[in-house]
């Protein structure tokens, strides 16, 4: 899956505190595409292969996640999607499909599971959603693990009760509608999300605190 027999030219520089994310234009041959191209540095070469296994296994149980285009030894390289973040979705105060197209997404993750517990996304930051053509596909997957869905959820539901403006009655009502919307796909009722919220607070006042030294 080498990039050597592809013309790469870098568009524009996205987003991102842990590796290097551009957006590209391929030219392999006759055919030009638009993708990302996530650039790993030297002290995260490990979470290459991580994100690339995860990435596999979400795509063979039908998870909507950008499709694989080349893996390097330091980049990969994946389907660009056209499509509104859900963070901004979220800033406007948006409460389209959108709210339920996340809240399914989460359910089908969370229907992938071991004895440990559901498979968590972990980094729920909603700048790793994006919402396209009436569907929400996930982005970053370097973190995930097994546990109780509600750890997900409760940290999806931090993001958008603190995205500026915070704690606003719209951002709570966004809120609300997600985690019913969740209960509806999912067959399963919601118990104790006041504990789980309170956990969520504290994790991130936590990693706000951790020292630089050991921040990603």
């Amino acid at each position: 899956m080498g990039t050597s027999m592809i013309n790469i030219e870098v568009l524009e520089k996205l987003v991102s505190k842990r590796n290097q994310v551009y957006k590209v234009r391929l030219h392999e041959s006759t055919d030009i595409k638009l993708a990302i191209m996530k650039k790993y540095s030297l002290d995260n070469l490990k979470l290459l292969d991580t994100e690339y296994e995860n990435m596999q296994m979400l795509q063979e149980h039908g998870i909507l996640i950008p499709k694989i285009i080349h893996k390097s030894s330091d980049n990969l390289i994946m389907e660009y999607i056209q499509g509104d973040l859900v963070t901004d979705m979220v800033e406007k105060l948006d409460t389209g499909d959108w709210i339920d197209g996340l809240a399914l997404w989460m359910v089908n993750l969370h229907k992938i599971s071991n004895e440990a517990g559901s498979l968590l996304k972990m980094d729920v930051n909603l700048r790793n959603f994006i919402y396209s053509n009436g569907k929400v596909y996930g982005l970053d997957f370097e973190e995930m693990d097994y546990g109780d869905p509600r750890t997900d959820l409760a940290n999806i539901c931090f993001f958008i009760l603190t995205n500026k403006p915070s704690f606003t009655k719209g951002k709570h009502m966004i809120m609300r509608r997600f985690l019913k919307s969740y209960e509806k796909h999912s067959s399963l009722k919601l118990t104790d999300m006041g504990r789980y919220l309170l956990w969520s607070k504290e994790e991130s006042k936590r990693r706000r605190n951790k020292p630089q030294t050991e921040s990603n």
